[in-house]
């Protein structure tokens, strides 16, 4: 859905066309209305997770359903287009440049953006939010890619200066809509003020919305500012995102009205479809796995024959149709997909076929002859429905090579802080991850999962970290499409881990969601053009 000329510039330019009209053509004439005056009505979105609901873009994983709240609130440094790529036109940052020497990059900032309690946004403001990603507790790339960064100089309320120990050819990247959250930018003043636990209760963003309610594993309730700077007058005046774990309570709430748009499973499409009801898709989206947690520990799993093992004990043409109702495809090696060819991938690695002898005979050389025992975890995601039904097929896949994965429910924001806590040792973990094109997304991505340093890592491989920082320290976009085939291929020789495929991403949504573009970026499935006028 493109902006339209009004969204962009707003009631002063619809004045000037009446009165225009009127000189020309007589004041009798009755005028067409261009675009509404003020945000109207509700959008109520029925997610199956929502995080913590903690609201700091820098303590929270932006996966599963966080990330499309977050971008109502907040505004990124940089701007991007539904279809991935950076804009100059709709992030706080109207222009940047790199330096010559490529050690400091420089951001002019859009002028006239204030906060939602009527404070203007300068350049502290973008110091202090990056700083806060830079900081090792943080969650995101930057957290992990921290060694390049000197440090922030504010050189004028207008004008802010990365300084770098190392070229980071990709950095507006690492701060754009595109990627994750590192580039949200909040007030400093206000967060300093009442600090973290405060602010999470009560946030305050630059964003077209702003927040009324948060319920803790309830609901988040947000409401529209009168007009924002992007997107004009926001049409709908609250956006409310109702925690709604159970599937079959959210297409009951479709069909009553009590949602507008939900999270579905890929199997309940036809029905939805059936009922009349709109059904919005990113096709090919999100790339499946099961994680091996750390490897790096004493356990059956730190050894490649096992892995592998694992990767041929399972029937992924099965699991696809009889978990996902067939919409999706085998995938050579997580964390890249079929997209991942136009960003330097190895498009002939074929995916591991499904071999329950060969995965016998490889756990028996190494030492595994009668299998081993280990948890597999299930748990309720807004991105991933048939994840509970994942970990059963997964489960009685292994079990029929000897390995036992015990199925383990646990909440997902629990699950995080296990992993963050490296508690998980040896064990299993469905996960999916955005299909994704461009070379530094595919980093980002490989970097947050796979760097020794990451809060997420299942691996601790010193050479795989090597291509890692060779990548995000390269100045040559062909380097690093180079570097993203060698970490390709040695991810897939060594099976660090189980990869599924890639599937679609569904959501059913009701009339009053007529049309929705759900975008290319990452965990991102684009509300931003859901609420434009």
């Amino acid at each position: 859905m493109q902006r339209t000329f009004w969204a962009m510039h707003g009631q002063r330019w619809r004045i000037v066309y009446q009165l225009m009209v009127i000189l020309l053509f007589g004041g009798g004439l009755a005028l067409p209305v261009l675009a509404q005056d003020k945000p109207t009505g509700e959008l109520r979105i029925a997610l199956a997770f929502l995080g913590a609901q903690r609201l700091i873009p820098w303590n929270e994983d932006p996966s599963g359903g966080v990330k499309q709240y977050q971008l109502l609130i907040y505004d990124h440094l940089v701007g991007c287009t539904e279809d991935g790529q950076l804009s100059s036109e709709n992030g706080i940052a109207q222009s940047w440049e790199e330096s010559a020497d490529k050690l400091s990059w420089t951001f002019h900032l859009r002028p006239n953006i204030q906060f939602h309690d009527g404070t203007a946004l300068t350049a502290d403001d973008v110091k202090f939010s990056i700083d806060s990603f830079l900081d090792p507790k943080s969650i995101g790339l930057l957290s992990t890619g921290r060694a390049a960064y000197q440090g922030v100089e504010v050189q004028n309320p207008s004008t802010v200066v990365i300084h770098l120990n190392q070229p980071v050819i990709f950095l507006p990247w690492n701060f754009s809509c595109a990627t994750l959250s590192d580039g949200m930018i909040l007030p400093s003043k206000y967060f300093q003020q009442v600090g973290a636990d405060a602010f999470a209760k009560n946030p305050i963003g630059s964003g077209p919305y702003k927040v009324v309610k948060n319920a803790i594993g309830s609901l988040i309730q947000l409401e529209a500012v009168e007009r924002h700077w992007r997107e004009g007058v926001p049409k709908f005046k609250t956006v409310t995102f109702l925690l709604v774990p159970e599937e079959s309570t959210r297409l009951a709430q479709l069909h009553t009205g009590e949602a507008d748009i939900i999270a579905v499973s890929r199997e309940r499409v036809p029905e939805v479809k059936a009922a009349g009801l709109n059904v919005f898709s990113k096709l090919h989206d999100q790339v499946v796995v099961v994680y091996m947690q750390q490897q790096w520990e004493q356990v059956p799993v730190a050894e490649k024959r096992v892995r592998q093992a694992l990767n041929l004990a399972l029937d992924k043409e099965a699991i696809l149709k009889f978990v996902f109702a067939g919409q999706g495809v085998p995938a050579a090696m997580y964390p890249i997909g079929s997209y991942g060819a136009a960003g330097g991938a190895d498009p002939e690695l074929q995916p591991y076929p499904y071999d329950p002898q060969k995965a016998r005979q490889l756990l028996a050389e190494a030492g595994y002859a009668n299998g081993f025992e280990t948890k597999i975890y299930s748990y309720v995601t807004a991105d991933l429905p048939e994840l509970p039904r994942l970990a059963e097929a997964v489960a009685d896949y292994l079990g029929k090579v000897g390995v036992k994965a015990k199925i383990t429910a646990i909440d997902r924001a629990a699950l995080s802080t296990k992993r963050q806590a490296k508690t998980l040792s040896g064990e299993l973990l469905p996960w999916s991850t955005p299909n994704r094109s461009v070379p530094i997304q595919i980093v980002t991505i490989i970097n947050t999962l796979h760097h020794s340093k990451a809060q997420f890592t299942s691996t601790a491989v010193p050479e795989l970290d090597q291509m890692i920082e060779r990548a995000l320290a390269a100045t040559d976009v062909k380097e690093v499409e180079k570097l993203v085939g060698e970490m390709h291929r040695f991810l897939y020789h060594n099976a660090y881990n189980i990869t599924i495929g890639e599937i679609h991403t569904n959501y059913a949504a009701n009339k009053k969601v007529a049309a929705w573009n759900l975008g290319r970026n990452l965990y991102d499935n684009n509300l931003r053009a859901v609420i434009r006028p």
